[in-house]
C-alpha cells in the first residue's frame, strides 16, 4: 500500500485494467446503492444505459441519442486537446484514479488532486451545458464547484460531527462536490444518476475493503441525491449521509451572478429567468442563527464592477441590469417595487430546490426548528422574510406552490413529493396507532 497518502494511483488502461475486484464492483454498485435507498427507483432508462454500457466496454456516449462522446464533445466545439487527454478514440476513459488513496488525503491536498485530476471533466460539462442553450447555461463549471465544497464543509462542520468519522465525511463531501454535475456530460434530465454511473467509472479498487466500499457507496449517494427530481421521491431524507446533506443545502443555494455564464452576454438571455435571478442577486449567504437556518438573497439591479465588462450587453449605461419591460410597467404603473417582482420569480423557478433544501437542512440538524429565506433590497431598504417551521414547511410550501402555479399546480412533480411525502407520514402514523393498540 502507498505510504505517501497524497499520492493518488492512476491507471492508463482506458478499459480500466484494476484489479479483478474492481471490475465486479463498478457492474454491481449501482444495484448496491439502489438496495441502500429501497423507496426510489433509480430510472430504468439510467439502469438500461448502465447495462449497455458495461456490455460495450464503457464506450461513454449521450443518453438521447448513444452519440459517442468523443464525436459529441467535437461536433459541439469543446476543446481538442481536452476531449483527446479524457477519452481515447474509443470514447474510453483515458485513466482512472485509485479511490483508497483520496481517502487517505488532507483535505486540502484532496481538493487539489480532484481539481487537478478532474480539470478536463468541469470545463467539458460547463461546454455541454452552454451547447443547450443559444445563450449559455448557468455556470456548472468549476467556480461553482469549489463554492459548493466549501459550504459544504463548513454545513458539516457546524453539525458537530467530529473525529475520524467526521473527518471522512468531510473528504467524501468533497469528492461527490467536485463530481456531482459530471453527469452532464450523458444527460441533463438525471444527471445525478448518470454522474454515479460516471463516478463507478472515474475510480478504480473501490471494493479493496468493504469500508472502502461503503465510503464509495456514499459518495455516489451524494452525487444521485443532489438532483432536486430525484432527491424529492424520497418520503423521508432522514437516511441520507451527512456528505450528502451538506451537498444538498450548499448546490441549492448557490444562487449569484457568479453563476451566469459569460455566454449569456446577448441581451436574448434576459428572456430566461435562470440568468436574470441569478444577474439580479448579488450573493447568497446561508448559516444557523439560534435554533434557526437562514438562507438570505441580496437583490440589487445595479452590477457588481467584476460584472460591468462580463456582462455589457445586459446593462444599462447606468451600469444596471435591464429587467423585463413587464416589471418595468408593474413599478411604472402601479408602484410595484422590483424587489417584489423578483421574489415571486424566484419562487416560481426555485420553489423545488427550497424544499429540497429545508427538508436537507431538518435532516442534517435536528436541533434547528425553523427555515427563514430573507430576499433584501439594501439600496431600497426594503427586505422580504418567509419563515417555514419543522412542523408546517410542507403546508406553507404547498400554498406558495398552489398561488405561482393555479391550475397547473396538481400537475407538477413538486406536488407529487409533497403529497407522496404526506401519504407516507400518514401510513407510518397508522402503523404506530395499530402497534399501540395491539400492545
Amino acid at each position: 500500500m502507498d505510504e505517501n497518502p497524497s499520492k493518488i494511483e492512476k491507471t492508463s488502461d482506458p478499459r480500466g485494467s484494476a484489479p479483478a475486484g474492481s471490475a465486479v464492483a463498478r457492474s454491481n454498485v449501482l444495484g448496491l446503492l439502489a438496495e441502500r435507498h429501497p423507496q426510489v427507483d433509480i430510472p430504468e432508462s439510467v439502469l438500461a444505459y448502465a447495462e449497455e454500457q458495461e456490455a460495450n466496454g464503457h464506450r461513454i456516449c449521450r443518453a438521447d441519442s448513444r452519440e459517442p462522446l468523443t464525436s459529441f464533445l467535437l461536433r459541439i466545439g469543446a476543446d481538442e486537446p481536452t476531449v483527446h487527454g479524457f477519452l481515447d478514440d474509443d470514447s474510453r476513459l483515458r485513466s482512472r484514479l485509485s479511490y483508497p488513496p483520496l481517502l487517505r488525503c488532507p483535505i486540502g491536498d484532496l481538493r487539489s488532486r480532484m481539481e487537478e485530476d478532474f480539470g478536463a471533466v468541469f470545463s467539458l460539462q460547463q461546454a455541454v451545458l452552454d451547447s443547450s442553450l443559444l445563450t449559455g447555461f448557468n455556470r456548472h463549471g468549476i467556480e461553482h464547484l469549489r463554492s459548493v465544497c466549501s459550504m459544504a464543509l463548513k454545513l458539516l462542520r457546524v453539525s458537530g460531527r467530529g473525529g475520524e468519522q467526521g473527518y471522512q465525511a468531510e473528504r467524501e463531501a468533497i469528492i461527490a462536490g467536485y463530481l456531482h454535475d459530471s453527469g452532464n456530460l450523458i444527460s441533463r434530465q438525471y444527471h445525478g444518476a448518470y454522474g454515479a454511473y460516471l463516478a463507478t467509472q472515474f475510480f478504480g479498487d473501490v471494493d479493496d475493503s468493504e469500508e472502502t466500499l461503503s465510503s464509495f457507496l456514499r459518495v455516489l449517494e451524494a452525487v444521485l441525491f443532489h438532483e432536486v427530481e430525484i432527491g424529492l421521491r424520497l418520503p423521508s431524507l432522514a437516511g441520507l449521509h451527512p456528505a450528502t446533506l451538506s451537498l444538498i443545502i450548499a448546490d441549492k443555494t448557490d444562487v449569484s451572478a457568479r453563476r451566469v455564464s459569460s455566454k449569456s452576454n446577448v441581451p436574448e438571455a434576459l428572456r430566461d429567468a435562470h440568468t436574470l435571478v441569478n444577474l439580479l442577486t448579488v450573493n447568497s449567504q446561508i448559516g444557523c442563527q439560534a435554533r434557526d437556518f437562514v438562507w438570505e438573497l441580496h437583490f440589487s439591479p445595479r452590477a457588481e464592477s467584476e460584472d460591468v465588462t462580463r456582462f455589457s450587453h445586459l446593462l444599462k449605461a447606468s451600469e444596471r441590469v435591464w429587467v423585463p419591460q413587464a416589471w418595468q410597467r408593474l413599478y411604472r404603473d402601479y408602484n410595484v417595487e422590483y424587489l417584489f417582482v423578483f421574489h415571486a420569480t424566484f419562487l416560481k423557478l426555485y420553489l423545488a430546490r427550497l424544499l429540497y433544501a429545508i427538508r436537507a437542512v431538518f435532516a442534517l440538524y435536528p436541533d434547528v426548528q425553523g427555515f427563514r429565506l430573507v430576499v433584501e433590497d439594501t439600496e431600497r431598504g426594503i427586505s422580504l422574510s418567509r419563515s417555514f417551521g419543522r412542523q408546517d414547511y410542507k403546508e406553507k410550501i404547498g400554498l406558495i406552490g398552489k398561488n405561482l402555479f393555479k391550475d397547473n399546480w396538481e400537475e407538477t412533480y413538486l406536488y407529487r413529493s409533497l403529497w407522496w411525502q404526506r401519504a407516507v407520514e400518514g401510513a407510518c402514523k397508522e402503523a404506530e396507532i395499530r402497534a399501540a393498540s395491539a400492545t
